[in-house]
């Protein structure tokens, strides 16, 4: 990438807020002296005077940041910033990079993935159960609609610490803050630690037999109705659909 804005001759680089992102993007402003502004909500109007708006501490503050140096990467957080339709003539350029075996101080011998999971920081649609699903051994309807959308799997906070799924599924505040294009919250009430690390989610979806559920409040749609009915009927349709 280093070696692509040189080609380019561009000084600024733009990166989603992932956890590639995360991993590649310090290392890439260490090898170029770049300015790094991660999580990034908003940008600069203007490229003189750099000065990005960051979420910070969970999302419960944000940050203006100016990056000074020449060079500047950000990473942007998902569904942060619209897409419009531009007017701008960029064209694709083929670039390929020089690599010699020297420049790597560590060799890949083998690669094993351990599951079919998909990272909740990484994943663009999410399913979510909380204490409505009564138990760990009613999520295979969830596990089911995960599977045919190509979900992520999450929950609630009260759901890890009962060990019903796993603590790395959290999602929360004081969890995991996500941002997918899709959450559906299955079972939830929508407690503010919960809503406070979904609320970046570009459409929610709420199941829940509770009417006066809070997390209705942010739904873009919402479903009242029994979990084990309706869960498994959506199921059927996407696959349908698919």
């Amino acid at each position: 990438i280093s070696q692509a804005m040189s080609y380019s001759n561009s000084n600024i680089l733009v990166m989603a807020k992932s956890s590639l992102g995360d991993a590649i993007g310090a290392r890439i402003a260490a090898k170029i002296d770049a300015s790094l502004a991660a999580n990034v909500v908003e940008l600069p109007d203007t490229s003189s005077g750099f000065k990005v708006k960051r979420s910070i501490f969970t999302g419960n503050a944000f940050a203006i940041v100016e990056l000074l140096k020449e060079n500047k990467i950000i990473s942007i957080r998902k569904n942060a910033i619209g897409v419009t339709v531009g007017s701008g003539t960029a064209t694709v350029e083929e670039f390929k990079p020089e690599l010699n075996e020297s420049d790597f101080s560590a060799k890949i011998i083998s690669t094993e993935k351990a599951d079919d999971d998909i990272l909740l920081s990484d994943a663009e649609i999410i399913v979510s159960g909380g204490r409505g699903m009564k138990g760990s051994e009613h999520w295979g309807i969830l596990e089911d609609l995960a599977k045919s959308l190509g979900a992520a799997m999450g929950c609630s906070k009260p759901v890890s610490d009962m060990e019903w799924r796993p603590h790395h599924e959290h999602v929360g505040q004081t969890g995991i803050k996500v941002g997918p294009n899709l959450y559906i919250a299955v079972g939830i009430s929508g407690a503010i630690q919960h809503v406070a690390g979904v609320n970046s989610s570009k459409v929610i979806v709420v199941i829940n037999k509770d009417s006066e559920a809070p997390f209705f409040k942010i739904a873009n749609y919402g479903i009242v109705g029994d979990a084990f009915e309706v869960v498994p009927k959506l199921t059927e349709a996407v696959k349908a659909l698919n």
